[in-house]
């Protein structure tokens, strides 16, 4: 929908909210052919009435993309299996936005609730361990613990964690997520299971670590799919299991987050979406291949996601639309 100017016209909040409302109880199943009617003349009733009918359609569209994660419980963009359906996703967003409830609802339960350690929206925590090892959590994220006589063993459920480990090589130190998994050598190194498509990027601030694709190390010896990443390095695991390249990375830049900041290096703007949405409320829906490949170097303050979601707008061809304190929608200028 265009405006007379020929640019995006985006319609009041109080307009999208009832928009979502109408296309919920429309896909409902029960809905009677005179509600169809009544939606069409609503939707008639203003240049604003239609965007914000447009945007509701769009937003339909789009939860058909989203899938719940069996393992944790959130719920993520990408086909996949065990999704919630599109009508739960819409009719939460727009009890959100005209009720005002908390929108955790769409990132908690599952997995990631059931955990030994895990934190919500916009908050991080420090775990001492018992060997004198600390795990930093970042937002919406979680891990159990599994120490034994012989391998200390932390599983990462979701999310993004700091690892700082004392040394035993009596009792070895290793981080399993999903299939794959770290050894720490001696080291300090950063997991980040928060990439989109359920990439996961292992950085190192200090000694080195041993990343294998694939939990048995036999196995991923036999596949040439373990590496040692050492200080200054990262490296992504594909949702495949394959190890990308060693490249370079700043812990700087890795552990940013542990102060509030993110720091975006020639990244895409989908990650940068991925790290702001532990941060948000609600969900931020990130349309177009193109927009999501967009690349961005800035430093973002992870604690006003909003503010800093503008600040992006200012800088790339795209709009920002905060569809309630609970939505907002990110499209191509």
């Amino acid at each position: 929908m265009t405006s007379e100017s020929g640019r995006h016209r985006f319609p009041p909040k109080h307009l999208s909210d009832q928009a979502l409302a109408w296309i919920v109880r429309l896909h409902s199943g029960d809905a009677p052919d005179t509600d169809w009617v009544a939606f069409r003349s609503w939707r008639r009733q203003s240049a604003d009435h239609e965007a914000a009918a447009l945007e509701a359609e769009m937003l339909w569209s789009d939860a058909s993309e989203l899938h719940r994660d069996p393992a944790t419980g959130l719920v993520r963009p990408g086909r996949g299996r065990g999704g919630p359906s599109r009508r739960a996703v819409i009719g939460g967003i727009a009890v959100l936005a005209g009720a005002g409830a908390a929108g955790m609802w769409m990132k908690t339960t599952g997995r990631l609730w059931r955990a030994d350690h895990a934190t919500g929206v916009a908050q991080t925590r420090i775990i001492d361990l018992d060997d004198g090892s600390r795990v930093t959590l970042n937002a919406m994220s979680a891990i159990d613990i599994d120490y034994g006589p012989r391998l200390r063993r932390i599983v990462l459920v979701g999310g993004e964690a700091f690892f700082e480990v004392h040394s035993n090589r009596a009792r070895p130190f290793v981080v399993d997520i999903g299939d794959s998994r770290v050894e720490a050598l001696g080291t300090a190194f950063n997991v980040n299971a928060n990439l989109p498509g359920d990439s996961i990027a292992v950085a190192v601030t200090q000694h080195s670590v041993r990343v294998d694709a694939h939990k048995s190390q036999a196995t991923a010896l036999a596949r040439g799919d373990g590496v040692v990443v050492s200080e200054g390095e990262q490296v992504v695991i594909s949702p495949d299991g394959r190890l990308g390249s060693i490249v370079r990375q700043e812990a700087s830049a890795a552990t940013a987050w542990r102060s509030g900041m993110y720091v975006a290096e020639d990244k895409r703007l989908d990650e940068v979406i991925a790290a702001f949405n532990a941060y948000h409320d609600g969900w931020i829906v990130l349309r177009g291949g193109a927009v999501q490949s967009l690349r961005v170097n800035a430093v973002l303050d992870l604690r006003t996601p909003d503010a800093s979601l503008d600040a992006l707008a200012s800088g790339l061809p795209i709009r920002v639309r905060h569809v309630s304190r609970y939505l907002t929608v990110i499209t191509g200028t």
